[in-house]
């Protein structure tokens, strides 16, 4: 499995390459874990591209944080720390967050609390250290949209071929990678797999990210297991490998204790909680939200794998959704008034078109053609990276077109050269924003695109109606012209006083001779 922690710049920032410092080990690398398998038959197993476990992920039918601390019930030798050595690697990369790096550490770390309850939770069931939860910070940042160029997607960064091999669904309408529960224990299944091959975290997490052959090829071939000795070998490991394990080591001292690092005042992000409803047709999620009265981005959010508005039947011929916590009954009736009847992609905010192959067209030369990456068109049309594109095939793309056209009403508000936005403040509604710039809730409304029951958050951005820019550019001219006026009339009220004065000087010369 290749990842890698480029993650593409429209998703989220790269977690980035680091700087340094030095000191000596303070630890001895080799936790032991009873629970994993032994790793000849562990490398079988992988090397034939099967799991040596048998993959199950349960969706819990709901999800609070207040249980956990009743049900901690796992022995802590099965769940042992992973080693944390301090060395000159892990200080380069601790003071790379702490400078050059630091928004982005910032960024996570406030993601860090929506999942780390229920990650960790996981990992906790599969008698796994609580600890690896912090390689998904390293990963994606906590973003279930992250992808890499290598096609590497959701908070894990799984390509398709390890997620499949770990059965996550993988499709046209589902990305499994993307949920927080399924792709985590897609992760803890892969980790036994590879802890069971090395008897080693930091190998184990080397080969998470350059794929275990590479790992067991460079052990022996130096004739050695321990990570940091491979490492002062340069040629053994790719160098992203090579600070893979430093950084995670650096980012974790950094999240278990934010404050002694210098990471204080973080806003950080309420736990994610929920509940869950299961029905038996596909549901339009949107309609859905509408219907519950819930913000429709907050909703897919807690079922971040459905691709566009639609989610689909599993192969079961059931639809389990997340809802949020103690809506139960408010969220079946709006299921079941959601109901469609055909399972087809649509996509969110008007944000894919189709695009017919012609001939010469090549995944690249379509991907400059519509500004985007090769990665991206695999992803949204569920290409394996072998698939090639065929002459009159119908292909998803970014929609390009030109919001003049796409969205007139939104061209016309922003035509003219300024932005006409509002930020919303703390205790504004739509009435009173309305009221603020003389339009109507219906206009803003319309031109937004928000149902009949939105409500507008502090700190989102509205369009402002183009009729009233119109009208404050009118009243800027006013103005600009006022002002014109009044300082040509001083002029002219200063002409005529140095004029009067002139006269007065001549009239008073004339008199004295």
């Amino acid at each position: 499995m290749r990842h890698n922690i480029s993650v593409l710049l429209i998703l989220l920032s790269t977690v980035g390459y680091l700087s340094s410092c030095a000191m000596k080990p303070m630890a001895i690398e080799g936790a032991t874990a009873t629970s994993n398998p032994t790793g000849p038959a562990n490398a079988a197993a992988i090397a034939a591209g099967n799991p040596a476990h048998d993959v199950t992920a349960e969706e819990p039918a709901q999800f609070r944080v207040s249980d956990l601390t009743e049900n901690k019930t796992v022995e802590s030798e099965e769940l042992e720390i992973i080693p944390t050595e301090i060395n000159a690697h892990v200080e380069k990369w601790i003071n790379y967050f702490q400078g050059r790096g630091r928004p982005h550490m910032e960024r996570y770390l406030l993601r860090s609390t929506r999942y780390e309850a229920l990650m960790k939770k996981v990992l906790r069931d599969n008698k796994l250290p609580e600890d690896l939860f912090y390689i998904a910070l390293i990963e994606s940042g906590f973003s279930p949209q992250a992808f890499s160029h290598a096609s590497a997607v959701g908070y894990w960064q799984f390509i398709r071929g390890t997620g499949k091999r770990y059965k996550l669904k993988i499709d046209q309408l589902v990305d499994e990678r993307r949920d927080p529960v399924l792709s985590t224990q897609a992760a803890s299944e892969y980790f036994k797999d590879l802890y069971g091959m090395f008897n080693s975290w930091y190998l184990s997490m080397a080969a998470y990210n350059v794929g275990e052959g590479r790992v067991l090829k460079v052990t022996k071939k130096y004739k050695t297991n321990d990570f940091w000795e491979l490492i002062r070998n340069k040629k053994a490991l790719p160098r992203e490998t090579d600070d893979y394990v430093p950084k995670y080591i650096a980012a974790k001292l950094i999240a278990k204790n934010p404050d002694k690092y210098g990471f204080d005042g973080i806003d950080y992000m309420a736990p994610i909680e929920f509940d869950h409803v299961t029905v038996n047709q596909p549901v339009n999620l949107r309609v859905m939200a509408e219907k519950m009265n819930y913000n429709y981005e907050d909703f897919k959010a807690l079922n971040p794998k459905f691709k566009g508005e639609i989610a689909p039947l599993d192969s079961a011929n059931t639809l389990g959704l997340r809802i949020p916590a103690g809506s139960f009954e408010v969220a079946m009736k709006a299921a079941q008034d959601s109901f469609v009847d055909k399972a087809e992609y649509v996509a969110d905010s008007d944000e894919i078109q189709t695009y017919k192959i012609k001939r010469g067209d090549t995944f690249a030369s379509v991907a400059r053609k519509f500004r985007t990456n090769v990665a991206y068109l695999r992803d949204i049309n569920d290409f394996p990276r072998k698939r090639k594109l065929k002459l009159g095939q119908n292909i998803f793309v970014p929609d390009r077109t030109p919001l003049k056209e796409k969205r007139p009403e939104l061209a016309a508000a922003v035509s003219g050269g300024s932005k006409n936005f509002y930020i919303v403040q703390p205790g504004d509604s739509l009435a009173s924003i309305a009221e603020k710039y003389s339009v109507t809730v219906l206009e803003l409304k319309k031109i937004n695109r928000l149902s009949r029951k939105s409500k507008v958050r502090s700190g989102s951005k509205l369009v402002i109606p183009g009729e009233v820019k119109q009208e404050q550019t009118k009243n800027d001219t006013s103005k600009k012209t006022l002002y014109a006026d009044k300082k040509a009339n001083k002029k002219v009220a200063k002409s005529s006083r140095k004029q009067r004065k002139i006269a007065t000087a001549k009239e008073v010369a004339s008199s004295k001779e």
